[in-house]
Order: C-alpha cells, then sequence, then structure tokens
C-alpha cells in the first residue's frame, strides 16, 4: 500500500469515528450524531469509488463546462492551449497529463489535405 492510500485510509478513518466520539463526550442526541455518522459515510465511499480527480479530468470537466463536448474540434486546441499555459507555469508533468488525455490538434497543413474537404475558393 502507497504512502498516499494509508494517509487516505487514515483520514477516512478518523472521519468516521469523529461523529461517534464528538456525540458520546458532548452528549449529542442520536437525531444529531446519526446523520453526521451517514454523511461521513456516503463522503468516505464517494472517495473510495470515484477517487481523486487528475488534473486532466479537472480540464476535461472544464471544457465539457463550457460547451466543447466530446467530438468538437475545438475541444482538442482548447486542451492543447490549456496544456501550454500549465507548462509555462512550470508543472511539464501536469501538461503532459492533459496532453496524453486529448488529441495534439492537427497542424495546418494536415488538416487540409486529410479530414477536410477541398477548399471551394481553390483553383480547381
Amino acid at each position: 500500500m502507497s504512502k498516499e492510500n494509508r494517509i487516505l485510509f487514515v483520514g477516512l478513518g478518523i472521519a468516521f469515528v469523529l461523529p461517534l466520539v464528538l456525540g458520546l463526550l458532548l452528549g449529542w442526541p442520536a437525531w444529531v450524531t446519526v446523520p453526521l455518522l451517514v454523511l461521513v459515510l456516503v463522503g468516505i465511499y464517494r472517495k473510495l469509488v470515484y477517487g481523486t480527480r487528475t488534473a486532466a479530468d479537472q480540464v476535461g470537466a472544464l471544457l465539457d463546462k463550457i460547451g466543447l463536448h466530446q467530438g468538437n474540434p475545438v475541444r482538442d486546441m482548447t486542451a492543447h492551449r490549456l496544456a501550454k499555459l500549465i507548462e509555462r507555469s512550470g508543472h511539464t508533468d501536469v501538461a503532459s497529463e492533459v496532453r496524453d488525455r486529448f488529441d495534439s490538434p492537427l497542424s495546418y497543413g494536415m488538416a487540409n489535405s486529410q479530414h477536410y474537404p477541398r477548399n471551394i475558393f481553390q483553383n480547381r
């Protein structure tokens, strides 16, 4: 088990025990202690099932939130620009994670030749 997982499990265990201990020490009634315990259990469940979101997950959520959903050609270009900003801030490992998650946009020459129809104003 990694150090991060040990810290996570210890923190979740403390979060589980805390409402019970406070309830006993302060003499809280059950209608106060039980909802706190249930909320903590829901939080523990969500943390264990869904895990921690990575930077690439956050970038994807941001792109979805602003309306650049999967399949939108502007989405990849925006993700690439965000990766450049992240890299310039000094976090090259996070920038490479974002680049790995999202496809890099095609260069101008490749976009015109392979994926897009011929320009109608082009000389024949």
